[in-house]
């Protein structure tokens, strides 16, 4: 029934009434016709004029879901204008746009499914190739652009390997035959008999111990980083054992790690200053420091024939080439320096014509220091590798907090198997 016919209806009822009350009539049938009319009046047109404030509730709405309607149709179309725009600058720029088939890239397509649609219609992976959040634990590799290169600082490692012996075992533990002495050859008479003599061995016994350590790594990180982040967990593991090795070498206690040769129990208390045959360490006669003729001096202590090497620091090197080999004093300034380049090419520079290598770990020139090491190492050490290197990729331990843990595990030492081919120079008091 539309608004005019109900106003008719009303107006009709109105004047029915007025006719009622002017009219002579039994009162008791006026009341009745009264009651007849309140009661249609209720049943009637009550759910009419509901109907009709519904009505108008539904307009106000209808009104403002337009509203919004219209207020989201002008965002879609401004970043629609904002992607023709970034689009036309990345063409000039030679950038992604100048590729043909860029707009089948999946980059493109989130960015796209993002304008249109909004991000609760992104997928798993489109929302990754979005994220923008940033943390200084590793969320600084997943913004929206980032160097293809992540720019590492310099470990220092050891290179104790290239100058030692190298073995890998397959077993628990490898036992090292060595030759401690030779049979005694005498000259005898004509009919006189021999002596005899024979060599005699022993044995040394090396066990790798397992090296080891764990890296958390958030499962935000590994899903959303610019980078394959297990990868870059198995490279970092693989510096942080080389250089946790190197350090054992050069200063091991021995004790479930490596026996370092800079901290041998004999070598570094066998003072063979006055002279001897390796296995002990000289004293440079200055106090907190080396001279040249204490490392000359320290070549004469290893019998001929060993190949030897020196081994120190950097800053120990820079030290030594200062020295001259054949100053007459101090203030001298005249002679040769101690480093010698190569001029040939293709050799790396000596130590008065003996080679060297650079060990950080090397202690520095200090009293009562041994920052330098003198020795034939392919003899006097031992590396031994047991076969097979463990990866342990932990996701349940920690799954509540989305925490994943890779444990890298290996076997591994290093030990002095024969003592004479080495020799320390200690700084004086």
């Amino acid at each position: 029934m539309s608004e005019a016919n109900i106003e008719q209806v009303h107006g009709a009822v109105k004047e029915l009434r007025e006719e009622l009350k002017g009219a002579r009539v039994d009162h008791e049938k006026v009341e009745r016709i009264n009651t007849f009319l309140d009661s249609a009046e209720e049943k009637i047109f009550q759910p009419l004029t509901q109907a009709r404030e519904l009505a108008k509730t539904h307009e106000v709405e209808k009104k403002e879901l337009i509203e919004k309607l219209e207020s989201s149709q002008a965002s879609a179309t401004e970043i629609k204008a904002r992607m023709e725009a970034l689009e036309i600058v990345l063409a000039r720029s030679n950038g992604p746009a100048s590729d043909p088939d860029y707009k089948a890239s999946d980059e493109y397509k989130a960015l796209q499914e993002f304008a249109i649609r909004g991000e609760s219609r992104l997928s798993a992976e489109q929302k990754q190739l979005l994220r923008t959040d940033s943390a200084t634990e590793g969320g600084v590799l997943v913004p929206t652009e980032l160097d293809n290169v992540i720019t590492k600082k310099i470990t220092e490692i050891d290179p104790i390997r290239s100058i030692a012996r190298v073995r890998t075992i397959g077993g628990k533990s490898i036992e090292l035959p060595i030759r401690s002495s030779i049979p005694a050859a005498t000259y005898e008479g004509e009919t006189e008999a021999g002596a005899d003599s024979v060599a005699t061995y022993e044995a040394s016994t090396v066990t790798p111990f397992r090296q080891t350590h764990t890296s958390p790594i958030t499962l935000d990180m590994l899903q959303d980083s610019a980078f394959d982040m297990e990868s870059e967990i198995a490279m970092d593991s693989a510096e942080g054992f080389a250089f946790g090795e190197g350090n054992g070498y050069v200063l091991g206690t021995g004790l479930k790690q490596p026996q370092g040769f800079a901290n041998h129990p004999t070598i570094t208390t066998n003072d063979i200053t006055a002279g001897g045959n390796g296995g002990g360490f000289r004293t440079s006669g200055i106090a907190a420091d080396i001279s040249a003729n204490s490392m000359i001096l320290l070549t004469g202590d290893l019998k001929a024939g060993y190949d030897p090497v020196y081994v120190f620091n950097r800053r120990t090197l820079a030290r030594i080439r200062t020295f001259r080999a054949d100053a007459v004093s101090a203030a001298d300034e005249a002679g040769s320096f101690l480093w010698e380049p190569n001029m040939n090419g293709g050799v790396a520079p000596t130590i008065g014509g003996f080679p060297y290598i650079l060990a950080n770990s090397m202690p520095d020139i200090a009293a009562n220091a041994f920052p330098v090491a003198f020795g034939d190492f392919r003899r006097a050490y031992t590396i031994v590798d047991r076969i097979g290197l463990t990866v342990v990729r932990d996701e349940f331990t920690l799954k509540k907090s989305g925490i994943v843990e890779f444990t890298m595990n290996r076997w591994n030492t290093g030990q002095v198997t024969l003592q004479e081919p080495i020799v320390l120079l200690k700084c004086s008091t």
